[in-house]
């Protein structure tokens, strides 16, 4: 009878285990899918999807941030030319670390809005945030493999 006892209890015990550990993934998981909480360098990428100014770039094309970084302005040089008088030849910075995407503004006049606020230091990306830069806005969203939807 006794032996009973104590495996009823151990088995008690791993079910308890059990619970605490599928409670802490939901909850990793949940801050990954936020945004919140960052992940190993390379397995996720920002992702940059334009929702107005189609007359400059197509709407709901969509631009991966990846390690290298992106750049945007309206000089030749950037990796993504904007045609707009309203962004500056170096307007912007995208950078990946660590899973992490920051966005720095490069001294532009008109200026870098984050859900309508103008940022004046790097701030960090949250997915659902949105990003004007001249009269184009995009939306930012993380993406977790590499595809080739991406120009």
């Amino acid at each position: 009878m006794q032996i009973l006892v104590v495996i009823g209890r151990f088995i008690f015990l791993g079910l308890i285990y059990l619970l605490l550990f599928r409670l802490l993934t939901a909850l990793l998981a949940d801050l990954r899918g936020r945004g919140l909480l960052a992940v190993q360098p390379g397995q996720e990428y920002g992702c940059l999807e334009v929702i107005a100014g189609a007359e400059l770039l197509p709407k709901g094309r969509l631009v991966r941030i990846d390690s290298k970084g992106l750049r945007i302005g309206r000089g030749n040089h950037n990796d993504i030319v904007l045609p707009d008088h309203f962004a500056s030849h170096e307007h912007a910075l995208f950078r990946q670390q660590k899973g992490i995407t920051m966005l720095e503004d490069l001294g532009s006049t008109n200026g870098t809005w984050v859900n309508g606020e103008r940022i004046r230091s790097p701030v960090q990306l949250v997915a659902g945030d949105y990003i004007k830069i001249g009269s184009v806005t995009f939306q930012y969203s993380r993406w977790e493999n590499e595809s080739s939807k991406f120009q």
